[in-house]
């Protein structure tokens, strides 16, 4: 660490951070990050019994997997931000934890589609508030240059969340019912939540006697400060269209794979989930290597990195849905989220160089609105309805069409991620 980075952080916390503690506390929120996509996978992978139990149909399937999830997670995640960018972000990590495991053990008990949704709306309330204020407390105890690998390991952690999830799933619907592998992974994430409240460091309540309270700002100057910035809406518009074809190949594709191409539970668990793993880890960690190493002294590259892997997976999506055998469609999967992957550690890096160090937090829960309304929620439900849409045509093979409308997406993210690189102007304070 510099002189200069290792100053900025004695500013930040007022008291020294050791090594160890900083590591504890990385380690923890990475556990963190890959929990909340397991307990998201596990519906996926279960959504075609969970749809024949409840009698549901693909278009309440979407609104299960994506609106009603999205919609709530947004609406949670303003309020829980603007208390993170102040208050104590380790409780806001421990109390997310504890709410949502606590709703993925009552996905097992519903009886219908209410109760499910009710479920899907505590779930989406507790993970909207571990993002944010994991986030802005790791890019505090970690100086600048390193930042970007952090945000990519995080983004790299929830990756194995979601390959895990469904490979875990997978392994468990072996044994136990769907309901049943609902409370064997959610409870125990309750301990995780008070696991986290006891180890994690929080610099703010370390350091009270030294420091200053950070500025407070509102939602509404977070997104008016966006808004006014060009680079910033360039990076808006790629994370309304990118989540919107990433999403629906991840709430989608254990479905895909059972349907169209014949896979039970088990092997779409362990061959989806090792494709997603290798394609998302590897993606998210490669993007962090590039994004410090090129991208610090000149953060514009980060959207001419994002922008060049989202062209390229385009082609490759379109494969993925039209392929005629599980083989080229595992292979084109993997590809495809390795080259989408690099996208979204770069431009959360891009965004926080253009504001304050005061709006991280918020600035965080509005591209986790954008990605959760446009991912989740567009995404997720627009493929479902597509679905259903083409059934009477193509029967069990719907979903091949569908998802090859969704890759469209792709292309406008691409062209607006290298403009939020053209057009970046970084405050001087933000770059290393």
């Amino acid at each position: 660490m510099t002189d200069k980075a290792e100053s900025a952080l004695q500013t930040i916390v007022g008291t020294p951070i050791s090594s160890i503690g900083r590591s504890l506390t990385l380690g923890l929120l990475l556990l963190v990050a890959v929990l909340s996509y397991v307990d998201r996978q596990i519906f996926t992978l279960f959504q075609d019994d969970i749809k024949a139990e409840l009698g549901l149909s693909d278009g309440e399937l979407g609104l299960l997997t994506g609106l009603s999830f999205a919609l709530f997670y947004a609406l949670a995640a303003f309020p829980v931000a603007r208390y993170s960018d102040r208050g104590d972000r380790r409780l806001v990590v421990a109390v997310s934890v504890i709410v949502w495991s606590a709703a993925t053990a009552f996905c097992g008990l519903a009886a219908n589609f209410w109760q499910m949704m009710l479920a899907r709306i505590g779930l989406a309330a507790g993970e909207s508030g571990a993002g944010p204020a994991s986030y802005s407390l790791l890019v505090d105890i970690f100086p600048p240059e390193r930042r970007v690998t952090v945000i990519s390991s995080m983004l790299a952690a929830n990756s194995v969340g979601l390959a895990g999830g469904l490979a875990l799933a997978g392994w468990l619907s072996l044994y136990f019912t769907w309901r049943e592998v609902f409370l064997i992974v959610g409870l125990p994430g309750i301990g995780i939540g008070l696991l986290t409240w006891l180890l994690v460091i929080e610099p703010r309540r370390e350091g009270t006697a030294t420091i200053k309270p950070p500025e407070q700002h509102s939602v509404r100057d977070v997104i008016r400060t966006m808004a006014a910035n060009i680079s910033l809406r360039w990076v808006a518009l790629a994370l309304m269209t990118v989540p919107v074809t990433g999403f629906a190949l991840i709430i989608w594709g254990a479905s895909f794979f059972q349907r169209v191409h014949g896979m039970d539970k088990s092997e779409t668990g362990f061959w989806l989930g090792g494709a997603m793993l290798g394609g998302l880890v590897v993606g998210n960690m490669l993007a962090g290597w590039l994004g410090d190493r090129y991208g610090t002294a000149n953060p514009r590259f980060n959207g001419w990195l994002a922008g060049a892997g989202l062209l390229l997976s385009f082609p490759i999506a379109l494969l993925f849905a039209l392929g005629p055998n599980p083989y080229v469609a595992l292979v084109c999967f993997m590809a495809v989220k390795f080259l989408m992957t690099l996208f979204l550690g770069p431009l959360i890096a891009l965004s926080y160089a253009q504001v304050p160090v005061s709006m991280r937090a918020i600035t965080q829960a509005v591209i986790n609105m954008l990605i959760g309304l446009a991912g989740t929620g567009i995404g997720g439900t627009l493929a479902g309805v597509l679905s259903q849409a083409f059934g009477p045509t193509y029967g069990d093979m719907s979903l091949r069409p569908a998802l090859a409308c969704m890759a469209v997406f792709l292309l406008v993210g691409g062209v607006a991620a290298f403009m939020a690189g053209h057009t970046a102007k970084p405050l001087p304070e933000q770059v290393a």
